[in-house]
């Protein structure tokens, strides 16, 4: 009888201990309310909804006014809206008070980038530079340079870009093209490979690699790469005109045309896939498709230099030598070189 009493009392106690809990709600302070909208707002800015992340950052400021971070990430949310007075303000406030701040020096190069203020882009890059050793900063440099065809100073700025981030592939990958438009081939061929070797995922970086083999005239691989890029994405028709290229100089005329009419299955409207063709029939010596299909690539291009490259031999070969002329002329207007050759020798 002792016992069930005293376990009848334990189970009371138990009872009236648990009734006299009670839950404290915790009120955030105005840092803490901060903290928590910038959170959001950076999962906002990381999913790319970057009016979400304005208002939050928004929030976060309004609740610490100070709080720089909150400032850059606003200012970066705002240049990819193109409120590019708001995105300065932001960016502006942060170097004032952190001049030091190389992140944001590199926020103000890419809302100038975004306005194609290429002199103002390039100064705030320096100042980045001035800093630290920052990569991508290197990297939009090397961007600059390969614009205006200053392949050398490219190569420096990409070679930076590596220096101050081994596994760079982007860097590599135009690094390469530099050195491909400097004819150092078997120096792009290395970097292609490399980046690739960094990240297998780039696809783009193949068709790349195929064009670099394309034009040190192996063919074979070449034709390799193009199809490895094919095969990563079936849809990548750029690397499908492109094979059929390597196709075409390497003397497959047949393959070559296959590859030429796939492009056009898919695209019909592939102004380089028809002018691929008129090239095909040049070498098969059927001048009137020839015609046919330049012609047709210059429908759907104006501004096709080698389709008029190609009709004009197509049109020399049809004995219609003032259109072959006037096709010639236009080629060498829009920067075919080989076209200028025929004006001189071949037109008056």
């Amino acid at each position: 009888m002792r016992f069930i009493l005293l376990l009848t009392f334990v189970i009371l106690f138990s009872k009236n201990y648990a009734q006299d809990t009670v839950k404290v709600i915790k009120t955030q302070t105005p840092e803490e309310l901060a903290q928590q909208d910038y959170n959001s707002g950076l999962a906002s800015l990381n999913k790319n909804e970057y009016q979400s992340a304005v208002d939050l950052f928004t929030k976060s400021l309004a609740n610490k006014p100070d709080f720089d971070k909150a400032l850059y990430n606003r200012g970066i949310a705002y240049t990819h809206l193109k409120n590019y007075p708001a995105a300065t303000a932001d960016i502006n406030k942060v170097l004032i008070v952190n001049p030091k701040n190389a992140d944001a020096h590199f926020a103000k190069a890419m809302l100038f980038f975004s306005q194609n203020l290429k002199d103002s882009t390039n100064k705030s890059l320096d100042n980045c530079l001035a800093i630290t050793k920052y990569p991508e900063a290197f990297y939009y440099k090397g961007l600059l340079a390969y614009e205006i065809s200053d392949f050398d100073e490219a190569i420096k700025d990409y070679s930076g870009a590596i220096d101050a981030k081994a596994d760079y592939a982007y860097a590599y990958n135009d690094r390469a093209s530099a050195k491909r438009a400097k004819n150092d081939y078997a120096g792009a061929i290395a970097d292609y490979e490399k980046a690739l070797s960094i990240n297998p995922s780039l696809v783009f970086i193949n068709n790349n690699l195929g064009s670099a083999y394309r034009l040190n005239k192996n063919y074979q691989k070449s034709i390799e790469c193009y199809s490895k890029a094919m095969s990563d994405k079936p849809e990548y028709l750029l690397a499908l005109n492109n094979r059929g290229a390597a196709k075409l100089e390497s003397g497959k005329l047949d393959d070559a045309k296959k590859d030429f009419e796939d492009v056009l299955k898919r695209d019909p409207k592939n102004s380089s896939a028809f002018n691929n063709l008129a090239s095909v029939a040049i070498k098969q010596k059927d001048y009137k498709k020839a015609k046919d299909m330049a012609t047709k690539a210059i429908e759907l291009n104006a501004n096709n230099g080698p389709a008029y490259y190609n009709r004009g031999i197509a049109r020399q070969m049809l004995r219609e030598e003032e259109g072959s002329c006037g096709d010639w002329k236009k080629a060498s207007d829009l920067g075919v070189t080989a076209a200028k050759g025929f004006v001189t020798t071949d037109c008056n």
